[in-house]
């Protein structure tokens, strides 16, 4: 299943998107710094990358149509889906490194490349998983799409104004382990923070990155991207779990 995944995206034009979005927004931070432009293209990334993904994924995952046909082939729905989930994510990330590579050269960044690699991995495996999950969950590529959409939204846009209203209401109640699942639930945020405090960059964490600090202690680079893999590995095997028990 992964390489046919995997020709289904490249032969997507649209795919050409993620090889262009990085040097783009790097024309946006030259000349700012190693940290402030590392920061700067990741949070660029977060709003610009996701959507992105779920819109040459969650229709490729989510057809009904697509897996009665394939699913008649010898392959357990399982490691199918799995397999699948693996050829999209290699489908986008061919034309991301070398978009994240150019991106680097732009705004010189030498050894925070690396750094920059894995951020831009970690943010493709986070939102390939959620849409390896949406798309078991629902098995209907408008449905898939709008609530991932929906989940963009939240994760991405709204989060942050949320949780800092949240701690605000919530500052005179005893409910310090509710404003941390709330914190926990968003794994992009923590690695971003974890990434400003690793490079001790002069770029302002807002409130947010004071609530992560406080209520999640210190957390470093390594171990928010070791979270924000993992929480998308996790969505992708729930995802194949949940398709592997659908009644179909």
């Amino acid at each position: 299943m992964t390489p046919l995944f995997l020709k289904e995206v490249g032969r997507n034009p649209w795919t050409l998107g993620l090889f262009l979005l990085p040097p783009l927004l790097a024309l946006g931070f030259q000349g700012r710094g190693e940290g402030v432009g590392l920061v700067g293209l990741y949070s660029g990334l977060m709003l610009l990358l996701p959507p992105l993904v779920l819109a040459l994924g969650v229709p490729l995952l989510a057809s009904r149509e697509e897996w009665a046909f394939l699913l008649g082939l010898p392959a357990r729905p399982f490691h199918a889906f799995l397999e699948g989930a693996l050829g999209v994510f290699l489908g986008l990330a061919l034309p991301l490194l070398p978009g994240l590579f150019l991106g680097a050269g732009l705004l010189g960044l030498g050894g925070a490349t690396l750094w920059l690699l894995l951020s831009g991995v970690g943010l493709l495996v986070f939102w390939v998983g959620l849409s390896a999950l949406l798309s078991a969950l629902l098995l209907e590529e408008r449905r898939a799409l709008g609530l991932g959409f929906g989940l963009f939204g939240l994760l991405n846009v709204l989060y942050g104004p949320l949780v800092v209203a949240l701690a605000v209401r919530l500052r005179d109640y005893p409910l310090e382990g509710f404003l941390t699942l709330a914190l926990l639930l968003n794994p992009q945020e923590v690695y971003r923070v974890g990434l400003l405090s690793s490079l001790q960059a002069p770029v302002l964490t807002g409130p947010l990155g004071y609530l992560v600090a406080e209520r999640l202690g210190p957390v470093g680079a390594l171990g928010g991207l070791g979270y924000l893999v993992l929480a998308g590995l996790a969505a992708a095997l729930l995802g194949a779990l949940r398709f592997a028990r659908r009644d179909r």
